[in-house]
């Protein structure tokens, strides 16, 4: 079952917690992941302005930034490339411990082979960061229930507002792509990542009030596997190994899913 909201207030900020690095509530406190991991060459796509590569640059990270879209800020201290993130990337197999995608992935068309470039291009063992605003938040999900949104204020999703810009053929999509933890972790396992880990850094007050609907949830979940389980072997199949199905309950009930704003996934590449 998910934690209580009131072991969920905000916490004291640790030591190791640098501005501009990928931040992440603990029980301990914030801190950031990138400062907790041995520094290694990593690649930021999409990188933007760059922001989040001079931070890492900072950590003593080797960076390589890529982007669709040219640099409008000037030669960097880091290296910068274009690149198609729909496509496949410009970079040799097993280039790069780390790759960093923060609020990319829900822009893209092809985020199936996104992910496996990814995996191509990460050593074995290396790891992904992916952010994305999440979509299971008790609040985005009463929003969802509503209107079909998973945020109120933000209007429906149309071709004209949620398409942003156009560079050649490409096009440059808003919040279209939205990715919730189930789909995330799928496209992950089957492109060759495991050892997930879930996080969030911003609450949602609102979510947190509705706290007292959890035990619902964790009942219709727990009623939603013993049914697909006993249908699985009726057809003749066999389920998933009870250790996938205990991963995806604790994951989706944890404060992080629950509560947060933004899903922080950390996966490694086997």
């Amino acid at each position: 079952m998910a934690a209580h909201p009131a072991k969920i207030s905000a916490p004291p900020i640790s030591g190791d917690f640098l501005p501009g690095d990928i931040a992440v509530r603990t029980r301990a406190g914030m801190r950031g992941l990138f400062a907790a991991m041995p520094p290694g060459l990593v690649l930021d796509i999409p990188a933007g302005g760059g922001a989040q590569s001079t931070a890492l640059a900072r950590l003593g990270y080797r960076v390589l930034s890529a982007d669709l879209f040219a640099n409008g800020r000037g030669t960097p201290s880091w290296s910068w490339v274009r690149a198609d993130a729909n496509s496949t990337m410009p970079f040799a197999g097993a280039a790069f411990d780390y790759v960093l995608c923060r609020e990319g992935i829900e822009h893209l068309e092809d985020q199936m082979g996104f992910v496996r470039e990814c995996a191509r291009v990460i050593k074995p063992g290396g790891k992904i960061v992916l952010t994305t605003p999440n979509v299971m938040h008790l609040a985005a999900r009463a929003s969802a229930f509503l209107t079909g949104q998973r945020n109120l204020r933000r209007g429906l999703v149309n071709e004209v507002q949620t398409l942003r810009a156009r560079n050649g053929s490409r096009l440059y999509h808003g919040h279209v792509f939205l990715l919730d933890y189930y789909r995330a972790r799928y496209i992950l396992r089957v492109a060759g990542f495991d050892r997930l880990a879930v996080y969030t850094d911003k609450l949602s007050p609102t979510s947190i009030a509705m706290a007292p609907v959890v035990p619902i949830l964790w009942a219709a979940m727990k009623f939603a596997v013993a049914v697909s389980s006993r249908n699985v072997r009726h057809g003749g199949q066999r389920p998933p190994d009870p250790r996938v199905t205990r991963e995806l309950i604790s994951h989706v009930l944890s404060p992080a899913l629950l509560f947060g704003r933004r899903m922080i996934i950390v996966a490694e590449r086997v």
